[in-house]
């Protein structure tokens, strides 16, 4: 178990747990009826992609964050608590976990897997950093991952992949551009007003035929989550002690409340069969 207090401090992003099972269950849902365990095990190997990729953004930017004392504090390899081989090695061991999970659901479980390595390498890779682009840095609404946790949701439940998939990767890349400028700061932002209008005409049109043409949300559901937004959303905003953005607090409350929302309707379903 002593493995597991460097690993928490070497990911560090426990409020990220909600975004990726709302991307998740998410497309699981939209993939129709299918095992719990197969969700599951989906479930766990989206959490240790986001891991490794965490993982490993931070062995590449330690040498860097090691000359910068206020970043030293969130890097712990930075710092020295933490060595840059034992790093090194636990995200060996996640790849290899994460992948031997995606395995068991099937041979486009692991491709994508394998995809989701490969973009967190590219996005933190010294002699790349693409993750430094204000609208690809790995976060809560990395619009990349959030379409491989969405897929990964899907085929665990349909099993192959049907047009209703491109729907789903539609919605989640406009949301996730939508929300990564949203939330940048104001000096970094670097979206232009068609392309922002583009996004929002993208998201509003998949989100309009997947939540109101085919219905793969029930509207109580949907209820469920605008009012669990909104008072998160306010509580929040009331109580923030890491004084956050209101962008940043209403991707927040929004991940939450799906995440809560789908797991409460799983569980109905799973005690009503």
């Amino acid at each position: 178990m002593k493995i597991l207090q460097p690993f928490y401090k070497l990911v560090g992003h426990v409020d990220c747990l909600a975004a990726t099972l709302a991307a998740t269950l998410l497309g699981s849902i939209v993939g129709g009826e299918g095992s719990e365990a197969r969700l599951g095990i989906a479930i766990l190997s989206n959490l240790l992609l986001f891991s490794f990729a965490v993982i490993y953004q931070k062995i590449e930017t330690a040498p860097e964050a090691a000359y910068k004392p206020g970043e030293t504090q969130q890097n712990p390899i930075a710092s020295g608590e933490i060595s840059s081989k034992f790093a090194r090695t636990l995200s060996a061991i996640v790849v290899l976990l994460l992948l031997a999970l995606a395995a068991l659901l099937g041979t486009l479980n692991l491709v994508l897997g394998l995809l989701g390595v490969l973009l967190a390498v590219t996005l933190s890779h010294h002699d790349l950093k693409l993750g430094n682009s204000t609208l690809m840095r790995i976060g809560k609404q990395q619009p990349l991952f959030s379409v491989i946790f969405g897929l990964s949701g899907y085929l665990a439940s349909a099993e192959t992949l049907k047009s209703d998939a491109l729907l789903l990767t539609i919605f989640l890349l406009a949301i996730g551009f939508l929300f990564a400028a949203w939330t940048a700061e104001k000096t970094t932002r670097s979206i232009s007003k068609p392309l922002l209008i583009i996004l929002i005409i993208f998201a509003s049109g998949a989100a309009y035929l997947l939540f109101i043409v085919y219905e793969v949300i029930a509207p109580q559901v949907l209820l469920l989550i605008a009012l669990f937004s909104t008072a998160f959303s306010l509580v929040k905003y009331r109580y923030n002690p890491q004084h956050q953005s209101l962008p940043q607090i209403l991707f927040d409350s929004l991940a939450i409340s799906t995440a809560l929302s789908l797991i409460m309707t799983h569980l109905i379903q799973l005690f009503t069969k």
